[in-house]
C-alpha cells in the first residue's frame, strides 16, 4: 500500500463549486470598523443627516420599536461588511438611546420595545373600534362585480386528462 502525502481533511468541501469564492462576500473580508468607537462614528452622522432624521421620525410614528430599527440598521451593517456582529450588539443600545432622544426632540411617541410584560393580544377597544369602522362603510362601490366569463378553455397539453376535449 503507497503512502498518501495528501490529506483527507484538505480536500474541498461538497457543493464548495457551486458557491462563490471564500473571501468574495463583503462579510467574508476583515470588517471596515472593528470598534464601537468606529461603528459609531459611520452611524451617527446619518441618523442625525436632517434628510434621514424625517424619514426615521416617520419610522418613529408608525410605532416601529427602536430596537427593532436598530437591529435592521447594524445587521445591514454586518451583511455590507462594515463590522462584525458583535460590535453590531454592542452598538445598538447606544443607537437606541438616540433614537430615542430624536423621538423626545421632536415630541413623538416612541416605542422602545424591550419592554418584559407585552401582550401579544390587540387591544379589544381597538378592535371593536375598527369593527365600528367596518360595519359602517359601503364597500360596494369599492369592490367591483366579478364578471362572469363562461369561456371554456380546451386542454390538450401533455397533462390533460384523456377524455377531455
Amino acid at each position: 500500500m503507497a503512502f498518501r502525502e495528501t490529506s483527507d481533511f484538505d480536500a474541498p468541501v461538497p457543493g464548495m463549486s457551486l458557491t462563490h469564492e471564500v473571501g468574495a462576500r463583503p462579510w467574508q473580508t476583515p470588517p471596515e470598523f472593528v470598534s464601537i468607537e468606529e461603528a459609531l462614528d459611520y452611524y451617527i452622522p446619518r441618523l442625525t443627516d436632517t434628510n434621514y432624521m424625517g424619514r426615521l421620525i416617520d419610522i418613529i410614528e408608525t410605532k416601529i420599536p427602536l430596537t427593532s430599527i436598530a437591529d435592521t440598521l447594524t445587521l445591514g451593517g454586518v451583511m455590507q461588511g462594515l463590522h462584525t456582529i458583535d460590535v453590531a450588539v454592542l452598538v445598538n443600545p447606544i443607537l437606541v438611546e438616540l433614537m430615542e432622544g430624536i423621538a423626545k426632540n421632536a415630541e413623538v411617541d416612541y416605542v422602545v420595545g424591550d419592554d418584559e410584560g407585552i401582550d401579544d393580544a390587540p387591544d379589544s377597544m381597538l378592535i371593536k373600534k375598527a369593527m365600528k369602522k367596518i360595519d359602517n362603510m359601503d364597500i360596494s362601490s369599492v369592490v367591483e362585480p366579478e364578471k362572469n366569463n363562461d369561456v371554456e378553455s380546451k386542454s390538450s397539453g401533455l397533462m390533460s386528462r384523456r377524455g377531455e376535449k
